[in-house]
């Protein structure tokens, strides 16, 4: 489903994507971030809690063990800073994690429990590719708020990142 190199880049990217996210984030009106908004997690810093906490439930499923969480919509970090540390040390997690790994690791089934208790079963590497998704997924969304705001959001498509901002040569088997 998804080779090494594949995975590696990919988690180099959603690093990248966040960084640049969270710097965009940290030039905002602060009360931006808690304003009430229509959806389903109303605010910025909800959903980027929510971001942050399906990146480490799904951490847990990689590693075998159990995540903790109750919901996906907890607020473990109210304030931006705290969380974007957090979010650092999970994104350099998934980094570290992809460097690991072999074809055969990634292709490896798991199973795990959904937080609603449902269970399952995906490869790592379609884990990885949830982890990925999931949080381009919600950056579109708050490149929505921004909108609304307005301001201008960061620009954090895998087609820049691959152009612009990658240091790293695209591997030719990616």
């Amino acid at each position: 489903m998804i080779n090494l190199s594949t995975a590696q880049l990919l988690t180099r990217y959603k690093r990248w994507a966040d960084q640049t996210f969270f710097a965009s984030l940290a030039t905002l009106a602060p009360e931006e971030l808690d304003r009430q908004r229509v959806g389903p997690m109303k605010t910025m810093m909800a959903t980027l809690n929510h971001m942050y906490v399906v990146d480490r439930i799904w951490q847990a499923h990689l590693l075998g063990r159990e995540h903790g969480f109750t919901s996906r919509q907890a607020m473990p970090y109210p304030e931006l800073a705290e969380l974007w540390r957090a979010q650092q040390e999970v994104n350099d997690w998934y980094v570290d994690w992809a460097a690991g790994q072999t074809e055969g690791a990634l292709a490896k089934p798991i199973d795990f429990a959904f937080v609603s208790g449902n269970r399952g079963t995906m490869t790592a590497g379609a884990m990885l590719l949830h982890v990925v998704n999931h949080g381009s997924y919600h950056r579109g969304w708050l490149v929505q708020i921004y909108f609304e705001i307005p301001a201008m959001p960061p620009m954090t498509d895998l087609s820049v990142y691959l152009t612009e901002a990658s240091p790293e040569p695209l591997a030719s088997n990616c």
